[in-house]
This record gives C-alpha cells, sequence and structure tokens, in this order.
C-alpha cells in the first residue's frame, strides 16, 4: 500500500502541471514560419512579442520554422509539410513566403510581412478587407522613398542631382524607380535612372555618373549591388550613396532609411496572438508599416566634405562615426 501511495504521488506530480495547464484552456499552439532564405531573420523579435503578448514559447506555443535555403522548390515542398502537420498558423514574411503560402492553402491562417503593395500581388483584396485567410503587415515603399529623398535633400549643400542605380532585371526595381521619381519631383530635385545588366557594368556606371555632375546615387537593395563594394566604389568617385538597408551605410554610403523590422514583427505577433485566440484572418484589416529606422555616416560624410546637419543627427536611429 505504501509503495501505491508512493507511486500515486508521483503519478500525480508528473500529471499535475498537466492538468493546471489544461485547466486554463491554452493548449500549445503551432505556428509555422516559412523562410526562403533559412537565415531566421526577424525570428527571435517575433518570438520576443509573442511571449510579451503572454505566450509560453515550448509551453503554449511553439514556432515550426522552415528553411529552404534558398530554393522555391523546396519551399513550396515545406509549406505542404506545414499545412500537414497542422500548424495553426503560418507566418509568410516576404513575397515568395507569401505566394507559396496562398497557393498551398485557402483555408489555413497566413500572416505575411515585409511586402510592398500586396493588393497588386493578388495576396489580399484590399488592405482593409484583405478577404479569405491573408493578413497581415504591409510595407510603405513609397513613404520610405519619401523620407530618404528629404534626407538627401537635408543632407546636400544645395538641391542635388541624385541618380538611382538598377539592377535591369530585378522588376521590383522599376516600382522603385516611380517612387523615387515622385519624392525627387517633391522635394524640387532632378532624378536619373541608370541601368545596368551585370557586375561589369556597375562600375563604368559610377563613373559616368560623376562625370555628370551627381554627387548622390540611391542604390536599391540588390544581389548585384553588394554593400561593401558599393561603398568603395562610391567613395572612389566621390558618390555619397543612399539607400533603403543600413547596410550600405555601415559599409561607406551616407544615408539609408530603411523598415523597423522589429516594430513589423511586433505587430505581426499581434496578428498572430488574435488569430490564435479565434480571430479569423478576413476579419482583421492588414497594417502598413510606416515606421522606419534612419542611419547616417558621418565619416562617410566628413570624407565627402558634406556637414550633417543637426535635424538629420536629431533623426537618426543610428550615427557612424
Amino acid at each position: 500500500m505504501r509503495r501505491r501511495a508512493l507511486l500515486g504521488r508521483l503519478l500525480g506530480a508528473l500529471l499535475a502541471p498537466a492538468c493546471a495547464f489544461a485547466q486554463t484552456g491554452r493548449a500549445r499552439r503551432r505556428v509555422g514560419w516559412l523562410d526562403l532564405s533559412s537565415s531566421g531573420a526577424n525570428l527571435g523579435a517575433f518570438e520576443q512579442a509573442m511571449v510579451a503578448r503572454g505566450w509560453i514559447k515550448g509551453e503554449t506555443f511553439g514556432i515550426d520554422y522552415r528553411g529552404a535555403e534558398g530554393s522555391a522548390e523546396r519551399l513550396a515542398a515545406f509549406t505542404a509539410e506545414l499545412i500537414r502537420l497542422p500548424v495553426d498558423a503560418i507566418v509568410a514574411p516576404g513575397l515568395a513566403e507569401a505566394l507559396a503560402a496562398k497557393s498551398a492553402t485557402r483555408t489555413l491562417p497566413v500572416v505575411i510581412a515585409g511586402i510592398d503593395d500586396p493588393v497588386a500581388r493578388g495576396l489580399v483584396a484590399t488592405l482593409a478587407r484583405p478577404g479569405k485567410n491573408i493578413t497581415g503587415v504591409a510595407i510603405a515603399r513609397r513613404e520610405r522613398a519619401m523620407r530618404l529623398m528629404s534626407l538627401i535633400h537635408e543632407l546636400a549643400p544645395r538641391p542635388p542631382r541624385v541618380a538611382a542605380l538598377l539592377d535591369s532585371a530585378d522588376p521590383d526595381h522599376r516600382a522603385i524607380l516611380g517612387d523615387l521619381r515622385v519624392a525627387a519631383r517633391t522635394n524640387g530635385m532632378a532624378l536619373d535612372a541608370v541601368e545596368v545588366q551585370q557586375y561589369v557594368d556597375v562600375e563604368p556606371a559610377l563613373a559616368t555618373i560623376r562625370r555628370h555632375g551627381t554627387g548622390v546615387i540611391v542604390v536599391p537593395t540588390s544581389s548585384m549591388f553588394v554593400p561593401r563594394w558599393i561603398g568603395d566604389l562610391a567613395l572612389a568617385n566621390k558618390l555619397a550613396v543612399a539607400s533603403m538597408s543600413p547596410s550600405y551605410a555601415r559599409e561607406g554610403g551616407l544615408v539609408a532609411c530603411s523598415d523597423d523590422w522589429t516594430a513589423i514583427f511586433e505587430r505581426v505577433a499581434t496578428f498572430v496572438d488574435r488569430i490564435l485566440k479565434g480571430a479569423k484572418p478576413d476579419a482583421l484589416p492588414m497594417e502598413l508599416a510606416t515606421r522606419f529606422k534612419v542611419t547616417v555616416n558621418r565619416k562617410t560624410a566628413r570624407t565627402l566634405k558634406l556637414d550633417v546637419p543637426p535635424g538629420v543627427l536629431a533623426q537618426a536611429d543610428t550615427v557612424i562615426d
């Protein structure tokens, strides 16, 4: 009897947490995370935001991460795998991930992030009424271009002539150019578009830009435009680089205006939190991320003999000296 009582107490001790957990009504939920690049970028910010909303990793929620290492085929297979598990929701932090999720399911909730104009890309009907199973946070590309051009206007000693260096093979660069043109006109600046097709075109393009009297080049993110390489080439040609990624500013560029990814994935966590608690994606309007981070490289400014106005420094989240 004593042995049986002891075993009973041990079994009760083991089951008590599970019973208490069940009584809370918060069964462990599963969140699928798709990642084309396998970098795991922003996953930590999302997890912290979920914890801040009361979720406990490994107890009340878990993340099923799938990194496709750049393979579209693997991404499609991983999407199907997450659906079969099944997970309760999928986070798709990029266009390729969002399109893969959209192709794979019309019922499982999908929260997208980091995508400009999801309506034009066929992911949702409208931002206010996304419809079906997809919602999330869109990036404000036009507003970001306007902010970047405003920073350039403040940093240059006079309304400068600006060139946009574009990868002709990247369809997103044409859309970005349209936003940059509008932003340049608004700030009273001329903007030239310079397209390149391959790596060997970049160096002569920058030399030509400089000969035309241009002082600033805007460089959208591209696999062709490696930040350190572009920074070195620009400084050799006495050109200031402005970009939408802080990596260019860190590698010799002058200024960057980038999306605040921590803020974006805090909002993604809010969407996931509400969905896991019973909300339907089609009842959750998409949000537009309008918080940006400004990076200023004061060392580059000194090299180019440019003064950084106090107003620009006041806007900067990061100053590189």
